[in-house]
C-alpha cells in the first residue's frame, strides 16, 4: 500500500542544459533523474511535509476516475496543501489541478469538453492540441508557483536510452502545461508525430518507464485507475481491485481509456475513484495515517 520515497536523484538542465551535482537513480530496469533545481524548489517550498504523499498512474482518458478519488481525498483530510504530489501522463494532470486548488468536479465539466470536442472532431493526432487548449483556459495563471517543489510530473527521454525525468520546477505556467504534455504524449496518438520535445529532449509518455513515480514524501500512496490484478503490480493503495464487484470491465477501461466516453459513463468513473478511494480510507484512518514531517535536507 505504501511505498517509500527519497529525495535522490539526478538532475536534468535547465531547457536542455546540463544539470550536474546529482547521483542517477537506478531502480531495476528503470532510471531517473531531476534537476537541481527540482531538488532545491522541494527543498525550499516543503520544508514540513504532510505523509504520505499520493502518485497517480498514467490512465489516458481515465481521468475522471483520478478525479473522483482526489475528490475523497481532499474531503477526508489525506491530501492538504503540504502534501507531495506526483503523476505521469493523465495523472501528472490531476496533480496540476489538485495543486491548483481547482474543484474536482468543475475538471471533470472541463474533462466533459474535451471529450465532446473529440468524439465529434476526432481523438488520435488532435488530442493534444485540444488537451492543450483545455489546460490554458482551465488553470489559474499562477499554478506553477502553486505547483513548485510539490509536484513532480514524469516524462521519459528517449536518446540514448530510455530514461525517466522528474520535473518538479516550474518556470512559468505555459512550462508547467508543457511538462504535463510531455508527460502524457503517446506517441502518434496525442500528436501526428513519435515523439516531442521537451527542454531539448526528445521526450514521450512519463508512464512508460515512471507509471506511478514516487512523491518526496516518506510514503507515497499509490493510485492506479486500472485494475492490478496480475500486473504484477505491487504496493498499490487505490485502484478499481478495491471494488471488484462494482467495477468496469479491464477491456472497457481500455477503451475508455484511448477514446472519449460518454458525459454519463465520465461521471460513473469520477464515482467509482470516489468508491474505491472510500473503501480504501476506511481501511486507514486519517487519524492513523496523515502526519507531519520535517524535511531533513532543509535548511
Amino acid at each position: 500500500m505504501f511505498r517509500d520515497g527519497g529525495e535522490d536523484g539526478e538532475e536534468f538542465g535547465r531547457r536542455g542544459g546540463g544539470g550536474g551535482g546529482a547521483a542517477v537513480v537506478e531502480d531495476g530496469e528503470v532510471v531517473w533523474e531531476q534537476r537541481e533545481e527540482d531538488v532545491e524548489a522541494e527543498k525550499e517550498r516543503m520544508k514540513k511535509v504532510t505523509s504520505p504523499g499520493f502518485s497517480f498512474s498514467a490512465a489516458g482518458l481515465l481521468f475522471p476516475y483520478h478525479l473522483g478519488v482526489a475528490q475523497l481525498l481532499i474531503e477526508k483530510g489525506y491530501i492538504k496543501e503540504t502534501t507531495p504530489l506526483a503523476g505521469s501522463s493523465a495523472g501528472a494532470i490531476v496533480c496540476a489541478v489538485i495543486a491548483s486548488g481547482s474543484s474536482m468536479k468543475e475538471a471533470l465539466e472541463a474533462t466533459k469538453i474535451l471529450a465532446e470536442d473529440c468524439r465529434s472532431k476526432g481523438t488520435a493526432f488532435r488530442l493534444g492540441a485540444v488537451l492543450r487548449d483545455i489546460l490554458l483556459k482551465f488553470l489559474p495563471d499562477d499554478v506553477h508557483i502553486r505547483s513548485n517543489g510539490r509536484v513532480r510530473v514524469a516524462v521519459t527521454q528517449i536518446l540514448w536510452r530510455p530514461r525517466g525525468l522528474l520535473v518538479d520546477n516550474f518556470e512559468s505556467k505555459e512550462d508547467l502545461i508543457n511538462a504535463v504534455f510531455t508527460s502524457s504524449f503517446i506517441p502518434g496518438y496525442l500528436a501526428p508525430r513519435p515523439a516531442t520535445l521537451f527542454r531539448k529532449r526528445l521526450c514521450i509518455d512519463g508512464g512508460l518507464t515512471l507509471f506511478m513515480p514516487p512523491t518526496s514524501a516518506s510514503k507515497t500512496v499509490c493510485v492506479c485507475a486500472f485494475p492490478t490484478e496480475g500486473w504484477g503490480f505491487e504496493g498499490i493503495g487505490i485502484s478499481p481491485d478495491l471494488n471488484p464487484e462494482n467495477r468496469a470491465t479491464t477491456r472497457q477501461l481500455f477503451q475508455w481509456a484511448l477514446e472519449p466516453a460518454e458525459d454519463n459513463v465520465l461521471d460513473q468513473l469520477f464515482e467509482l475513484g470516489y468508491m474505491d478511494a472510500a473503501v480504501w480510507a476506511e481501511q486507514n484512518p486519517v487519524e492513523d495515517i496523515v502526519e507531519e514531517e520535517s524535511n531533513q535536507d532543509s535548511p
